[in-house]
């Protein structure tokens, strides 16, 4: 049987190799880099394992507590119990498991209509958590009704410079003006399904059982996904300093849609589709010190706009002294490229305005992603619809990634299962026919 080529060994890609395993159905994964994970990869220096993007689960995430039964993995740490948002000069509680009611702290530095407000957003948000994707229906619902403005322009300053610019920073690096209330709805409704933790010892444990067994070929980038008469026959790769084709009649693509967009020539509405998502870069600094930074209560710190440092937490409960902090937001961008010395003072610099850092740095890890983390758009489910509908018209392709089913693991690993349904369709179709 001819292997199904996947590009990408993040979560999307490596998901989309475990689900044709399932069916027996072999996969090559062509990876461009050194290693698996993508956007949220494990990275290990000695002792140490720097988490570069999501390392965090839901328990209500199916696919992927499906997955850690099946590996065994049943290790876990908490996650932070809430947030520590800077309002009004001063560092404010948000409990995840807490609405407003009797945070009488919060609902001051809110103002009334700003706490009514937030109250019952969060309140929507929980009470149809399990509707909130989209495939249920209901956010295409939420963007009708809402996504006509960004998210600054229909809640109170307070609201959107402090909780709601939370949801946007820590959802993909951008303020409250550059993302619409549908998608902060869909990252808020995250904070209703079950109890939330993090794999002990890194969530590169679950990467690794993820890739076992997988044919992944490292270092090998692939420029172009070669069609013909509605068909795709060949991978253009580049391996070192040469290029190739190899012959592919079946390809997943499982890197982000700009990515996506330089490599497959699509219908004109796919194109005009794919280039709506936008994407925000940011860095990710985690620096381990010798002695406890974070202390009194505070496990984490979403900062004010206008700030360099757009959120910052301890890697775990557990680890006070291994800290993540993550440059995003308006004002990083004008300090992303600096280098990474700078990027670490700035970010302890910011840090120590609020809690000052008398530890010593005993290692340090900085990840850029100038591409971003996650595409968004408004009334994306139309958007989707249009991405779909352009890949479908290519005999043998399909798509997966953070961008379509939501930004989370659990949401490459859904976009990567119904990815392998599609392009087995197809098949299954034929064989009922005959």
């Amino acid at each position: 049987m001819d292997p199904v080529h996947i590009v990408g060994a993040g979560v999307s890609g490596m998901g989309a190799a475990h689900y044709l395993a399932q069916r027996g159905i072999p996969s090559i994964i062509h990876e461009a880099g050194t290693h698996v994970g993508g956007r949220a990869a494990c990275i290990r220096q000695g002792e140490h394992a720097f988490e570069t993007g999501g390392k965090n689960f839901s328990s209500g995430w199916k696919r992927f507590n499906t997955l850690l039964n099946e590996f065994g993995i049943a290790e876990f740490e908490d996650q932070h119990p809430g947030f520590h948002i800077v309002l009004n000069d001063q560092l404010v509680a948000l409990k995840k498991s807490a609405t407003l009611k009797g945070d009488l702290r919060l609902a001051a530095s809110l103002g009334p209509r700003g706490a009514l407000q937030f109250r019952n957003f969060l309140s929507f948000a929980r009470q149809n958590a399990d509707r909130l994707n989209y495939t249920s229906g209901l956010i295409a619902e939420v963007e009708r009704q809402w996504d006509h403005s960004t998210i600054d322009r229909h809640f109170t300053q307070r609201l959107t410079d402090g909780p709601l610019r939370l949801f946007s920073i820590i959802m993909g690096g951008a303020e409250p003006s550059e993302l619409y209330p549908s998608l902060m709805m869909l990252f808020a409704s995250g904070f209703g399904k079950g109890s939330h933790h993090a794999i002990k010892g890194g969530i590169g444990r679950f990467h690794d059982r993820l890739a076992e067994g997988k044919n992944i070929r490292f270092g090998a980038k692939v420029r172009r996904i070669v069609t013909c008469d509605g068909r795709v026959t060949a991978l253009e790769l580049e391996d070192g300093n040469r290029l190739r084709s190899e012959p592919a009649s079946r390809v997943i693509s499982a890197v982000p849609a700009h990515v996506l967009r330089q490599i497959v020539d699509l219908p004109a509405y796919g194109r005009v589709a794919i280039d709506a998502l936008r994407y925000f870069p940011l860095a990710l600094v985690n620096v381990v010190y010798d002695a406890p930074v974070f202390r009194d209560g505070v496990h984490s710190i979403m900062f004010e706009p206008g700030a360099p440092l757009g959120h910052c937490s301890a890697n775990r409960l557990t680890a006070p002294h291994h800290v993540r902090f993550t440059l995003s937001g308006k004002a990083a961008r004008d300090i992303l490229d600096r280098p990474d010395a700078e990027l670490v003072q700035i970010a302890e610099d910011t840090f120590s305005r609020r809690l000052p850092i008398t530890a010593n740095r005993l290692a340090v890890h900085v990840a850029r992603h100038p591409g971003g983390i996650c595409g968004y758009a408004p009334y994306f489910t139309k958007v989707k619809q249009d991405m779909l509908r352009a890949v479908a018209t290519l005999q043998g392709l399909e798509i997966a990634g953070d961008f379509l089913e939501g930004h989370t693991m659990e949401g490459c690993l859904t976009s990567a299962d119904l990815a392998v349904q599609r392009l087995l369709l197809p098949a299954a179709q034929t064989s009922v026919a005959a």
